[in-house]
């Protein structure tokens, strides 16, 4: 642990730890210094000096004791001004930040900067959440107007020449605006894609006043732009999708967790008039820090559209309105003469631990061994201890199997933060430090520490001392090779040497698993080995959002219960829309949805409104095994309810009493029974009853890919920047007699897709590829290919 150092700050003296910068020294304090620059998790550069303060330290004389003065030590002041982002404290320094020298200097500072900005502030989407506006009224100049001759008028600034005009509306990216004339140049932007996601995307170009921000590529090629939205001062970078949309006092802000991956990264809903209109990133030190990923803050666009607001009933061949009585008695009827342990319910992956509860109660009232959750994998996550982010960044040696760019992208930026030998900073009394002093630009990065190995390329592997892109299914055989069971796939010899001796001399593993693995049973296995002989906690990057918390109460299919990728049960409940086929098998079919959809026009016998997941109460348990709440934003959404509800209204309509009607209800028997939080914060490898065999792996020439996206986030914005097209090397392509730009239909899990090929450099061969866009991530499937829709 760092020494502790006394710091006198104006009248006040504190301790923080040795090395923290004077910046942090005055928040903790209790006193306020401006800033435009420096920003949490970033290296400080002090390029906007808007913090400058008066410093001085005693110094000692010659005999090692401090000179004093009136029997004190004597304070020698520094000749100027110092930037308290980049200056660190002392033991006894003295800091003012309240002298007439240092106000001066701050209100040069602000007009300095305002010299150029342009003054549209009533148009600004920043307008009243702008750092330049707090800082302009806190600390801008006291008087209003500069007057160089008592004999002349007095001048409202001290400058005279025109403002400076440039682009006002540069599009970076299909989510992100530039306004070139509002930037201060404080390079925030820029070391966050270099320090953060490790994307070095943006950069200064030109000198002086007319320097800008601006790509290489006129474009964001990254899956974490939009954070620099957030983390700009003022209103330079914007968020395309919701510009213009209001000011920022008229949003309804709902801090919740994001249920778009497994990490649980805290976000905040701002909704107004009901309309769902954007989501910023909310910080949650231990998980996600201030970060999240585009697909949680732009992939929000769908939950406005076309949504199921009331219960809908089949009459005459024809979905119509309803209301929820007699969606209840449509159901009555539709379940008369079905066996209680012939129906089947299926959440959604993303269904809170509540909606989870209400399933099993219901499904062991009615004895049915048909339930389960959609995404849920072949192998349980509960057959793995689950590793913390913190042991994380404390491992000597990470080792991942899978995508983390796609598969959890709060664990791709946490591992860059890792790969960087970053700790977690000192807590203070203003929380996290604003210019900590161990964040460098361009740190070294660790490679040895970290080896990735995937089926798809991935913008992890560039830190990776060891890395390799492998055939799809080719995991078992990687990890046997790693075991010492079998030889090295081929091409793979070297890279798995090097990752056996780290793995030999390191004690505190941490071991990434994607759906790739886990969708194979003889990999997971051999992984869960690998994890016992090394000692390695591991961390599951699921398809479903709350996989680890559905798994650990149970929400898997009993003995002769059909899964979610299965058809079988009679009658059915679906929290999310299945397949055709599985549609098709059903003879009753109560769809519990949030947007309508051809398929659900067409089988569905009863259609309930079910909320997005940015409108549910529960909670949820992320892949560390932490519980995390979720908070309903202010979204009109009709008549809609969640799962906990439904599942009510089915027990009631089959006769059947549960103790789970209310979400409430729900929370308080976790806590009761499943001692929520104790035993699922921490839920360690236990049996489940359910045991994978190899029949659960499928096989195919097709590998549905993770990607961050899901299939109803495409549209708008979205629709523009996520492809889906057959990807392949460019030797499959000719084996298949196809090239790039030839359209082949192929039949998905998910329904036939008309798409467009693309041959990627440096895929394995004999192998297809097309994003997943949802639960059957990482899966093999046979695949009909046919060339311009003919056969």
């Amino acid at each position: 642990m760092d020494r502790m150092v006394r710091v006198t700050v104006n009248d006040r003296t504190v301790e923080v730890p040795g090395g923290t910068s004077v910046m942090d020294a005055i928040f903790h304090a209790g006193y306020d210094v401006p800033l435009f620059c420096a920003e949490k998790h970033l290296s400080p550069i002090g390029a906007c000096r808007m913090c400058l303060v008066k410093t001085g330290s005693p110094r000692k004389g010659p005999d090692g004791q401090f000179i004093l003065e009136n029997g004190q030590p004597k304070i020698f002041w520094m000749p100027k001004l110092s930037a308290a982002c980049i200056t660190a404290v002392s033991d006894g320094m003295v800091i003012d930040t309240l002298s007439d020298e240092v106000k001066h200097a701050q209100s040069g500072m602000v007009e300095l900067t305002l010299f150029n900005h342009p003054l549209d502030c009533p148009t600004c989407d920043k307008g009243g959440a702008c750092e330049l506006q707090d800082r302009s009224y806190e600390y801008g100049l006291v008087e209003k107007f500069y007057q160089p001759d008592p004999m002349e008028l007095p001048l409202y600034t001290r400058f005279e020449m025109t403002r400076r005009h440039v682009d006002k509306h540069h599009t970076l990216s299909p989510f992100i605006v530039l306004d070139r004339e509002r930037c201060i140049h404080c390079k925030r932007c820029v070391r966050y894609f270099e320090e953060i996601p490790g994307d070095e995307v943006l950069d200064f170009i030109e000198r002086g006043v007319h320097t800008f921000i601006n790509s290489e590529d006129d474009g964001l090629p990254s899956n974490f732009t939009g954070n620099i939205v957030d983390i700009c001062p003022v209103g330079a970078l914007l968020d395309q999708t919701a510009r213009f949309r209001a000011r920022n006092w008229e949003y309804d802000s709902t801090e919740t967790t994001s249920m778009d991956d497994a990490c649980g990264a805290a976000i905040t809903v701002d909704a107004r008039s009901g309309l769902l209109e954007r989501i910023r990133a909310a910080e949650r030190r231990e998980v996600n820090e201030v970060w999240i990923s585009d697909a949680a803050r732009f992939g929000h666009q769908w939950v406005n559209e076309n949504r199921v607001c009331t219960p809908l009933v089949r009459r005459d061949g024809k979905l119509v309105e309803a209301t929820w009585d007699e969606a209840l008695k449509a159901i009555r009827q539709g379940l008369d003469g079905v066996a209680p342990a012939d129906v089947g319910v299926y959440l959604a992956g993303n269904s809170t631990l509540e909606e989870g509860l209400a399933a099993l109660e219901l499904t062991a009232a009615l004895g049915t061994a048909h339930r389960d959750f959609q995404g849920r994998t072949a192998y349980p996550t509960t057959g793995f201890a689950p590793a913390s982010f913190e042991e994380l960044l404390d491992a000597e040696f990470v080792l991942v199997l899978g995508e983390p760019t796609e598969e959890a992208p709060t664990l791709h930026l946490r591992l860059s933060e890792y790969i960087r030998g970053l700790k977690p900073a000192a807590k203070l009394n203003h929380g996290t430090p604003f210019a900590d002093l161990n964040i460098k630009e361009r740190m070294p990065r660790l490679n040895h520490k970290l080896a990735l190995f995937s089926a798809y390329p991935t913008p992890t592997a560039r830190w990776a001392g060891a890395s390799a892109v492998h055939a799809p299914g080719a995991e078992a055989a990687l990890l046997a090779a790693l075991l010492g069971e079998a030889e090295a796939p081929a091409g793979l010899g070297e890279p798995l040497a090097w990752v056996k001796a780290r793995l030999a001399a390191s004690q505190r593993v941490v071991l990434v698993l994607g759906a790739g693995v886990l969708n194979q049973p003889e990999a997971a296995i051999k992984a869960r080995q690998l994890a016992e002989r090394s000692g390695a906690r591991v961390m599951c990057m699921t398809p479903a959002a709350n996989a680890r918390g559905l798994e650990a109460l149970g929400l898997f299919p009993g003995k002769g219960g059909a899964g979610w990728t299965e058809a079988g049960p009679r009658a059915v409940y679906y929290a999310y829309l299945p397949t055709e086929a599985q549609l098709k098998a059903a003879a009753f079919r109560i769809l519990h949805l949030t947007h309508r959809h051809p398929l659900a026009e067409k089988y569905a016998d009863v259609v309930l409104p079910n909320q997005t997941a940015y409108e549910k109460r529960g909670h949820t348990l992320n892949l560390e095994g932490r519980v995390l709440p979720l908070e309903p934003a202010g979204i009109n959404n009709g008549e809609a309810d969640g799962a906990v509800a439904a599942l009510g209204l089915l027990a009631e309509a089959l006769g059947v009493k549960t103790p789970v009607r209310l979400v409430r209800q729900a929370t308080r028997l976790l806590v009761e029974k499943h001692k929520l939080p104790a035993a699922l914060e921490r839920w360690l490898p236990k049996s489940t009853g359910w045991t994978a065999t190899e029949a659960d792996a499928t096989t195919g020439t097709l590998y549905l890919r993770p990607t961050m996206w899901r299939r109803e986030q495409r549209v708008g914005a979205v629709a523009r920047v996520v492809e889906i097209k057959l990807e392949m090397s460019p030797a499959t392509a000719r084996s298949q007699g196809l090239a790039d730009g030839y359209l082949v239909e192929l039949a998905l899990p998910e329904g036939v897709e008309r798409l467009e090929v693309k041959t990627v450099a440096g895929l394995p061969d004999g192998v297809m590829y097309v994003p997943a866009l949802g639960a059957w991530a990482g899966r093999r499937v046979e695949a009909k290919i046919l060339v311009g829709g003919e056969a």
